[in-house]
């Protein structure tokens, strides 16, 4: 604690900006709100902001300095009231009496998040300015935005999974899904995700569908989430003997959140030394029986996999092993291959590769098919998909 005080005091993202009698207290993107309304307010003769962009332990060695410098404080904080009572704490503990106000000024509030309106509205009224707002952007004359959901990124092995398990299984079956990149699966062309609730939960509410119903079910997880909620999920379908198919999306990281190492990561390339552990003999220790690993871009390959996972009695693992491409380049394993492109000739225009897989590389020019060379990896899982084989490598 005391370090952490220390280096808090000592750290360059802590400062104070002017040296005015109104002080203003900003941490993270507030501080941009701020700054933006005293420069519109034309007060920045009148202010001093201190600066917390490390907030927490309070620097209090700065924070006396800021408060003996100043007549009032406006505490300009989202969320809860943290630095707030830390500084109202300060002054008391140090017979400092100064005003200070975040929460309950204007618009403050412990919830969502702040705006530069809303910030400046707040400055102006603590401090009493006078405050003029802006007028409101008339929209309703202009056209609608088209919609832009997230997407699996270019060349993402999971897009490839889906493809091919919903080409095995089609749509009567039941697809829970759980947390994760491949939670974008619920969207469509894919629409490879029915029930998607909390980490894990797609592997055990597939043991309660399966016993519930007649349609079968495919469940997906990650990797990362199979090791921090799956395993008992799984043993409790080994166990009860529950019959469906999970599929493991191992892609060698957590992409989702930053690609942070979890127990099957080979963590050499990131300059560790951690020992690996093997997903297909975690899942062996679990008892079960039936156990497929699939390269997902092998889309005829995949397919058999999981045809003999549908006709297998009980239940029946297939763990499909690709990078994260994003990943992989940052290691030094991305893939040398060439970018594809769509020979027109050849192409009837069925859009399949485009209808089905919705790879964000793929555009329309015009009436046409195009392959944006610059995102396409050449994963060749749209030249596997075109029923006309007029997807090919770049020629150099």
């Amino acid at each position: 604690q005391g370090r952490a005080l220390e280096q808090s005091d000592q750290s360059p993202f802590n400062r104070i900006v002017g040296n005015g009698k109104w002080g203003i207290v900003a941490n993270g993107v507030t501080f941009d709100y701020v700054y933006d309304a005293v420069k519109d307010l034309k007060i920045g003769d009148k202010v001093s902001i201190l600066i917390l962009g490390l907030s927490h332990p309070l620097p209090k060695k700065l924070g006396l300095k800021f408060l003996r410098q100043v007549e009032k404080v406006l505490i300009a904080e989202e969320l809860e009231p943290i630095n707030e009572m830390e500084l109202k704490a300060l002054a008391q503990e140090n017979g400092i009496a100064v005003p200070i106000k975040g929460k309950g000024v204007a618009a403050f509030s412990r919830l969502y998040e702040y705006d530069p309106g809303m910030v400046r509205k707040a400055v102006a009224e603590y401090f009493g300015v006078p405050y003029k707002a802006p007028v409101a952007v008339t929209v309703s004359d202009l056209p609608p935005l088209p919609n832009r959901p997230p997407s699996l990124c270019p060349g993402c092995p999971h897009r490839a999974s889906f493809y091919a398990v919903k080409q095995v299984y089609g749509n009567d079956t039941i697809y829970p899904s759980d947390i994760g990149c491949y939670t974008l699966g619920v969207l469509p062309p894919l629409s490879a995700a029915d029930f998607v609730i909390c980490m894990g939960g797609g592997v055990s509410s597939s043991c309660g569908f399966a016993q519930a119903t007649d349609q079968k079910v495919v469940s997906f997880i990650g990797d990362s989430t199979f090791f921090h909620s799956g395993i008992t999920g799984l043993i409790n379908a080994v166990h009860n003997n529950h019959k469906f198919t999970l599929v493991i999306l191992d892609n060698g990281t957590t992409a989702m959140t930053g690609h942070q190492p979890h127990p099957s990561v080979d963590t050499a390339a990131m300059g560790l030394n951690l020992p690996q552990l093997s997903i297909e003999e975690v899942v062996k220790g679990c008892g079960v029986k039936d156990i497929h690993i699939v390269k997902p871009f092998n889309i005829k390959k995949t397919m058999e996999s999981l045809q003999a996972s549908m006709e297998y009695d009980g239940i029946s693992v297939v763990i499909s092993q690709e990078l994260c491409p994003l990943f992989a380049k940052s290691v030094g394993k991305g893939r040398k291959a060439k970018p594809f492109v769509i020979n027109q000739e050849k192409c009837k225009n069925h859009r399949d590769c485009l209808n089905k897989l919705a790879c964000p590389a793929m555009y329309l020019e015009g009436e046409r098919v195009m392959i944006n060379q610059n995102l396409c990896i050449g994963c060749t899982v749209c030249a596997q998909v075109c029923p006309e084989h007029a997807i090919a490598p770049m020629k150099d």
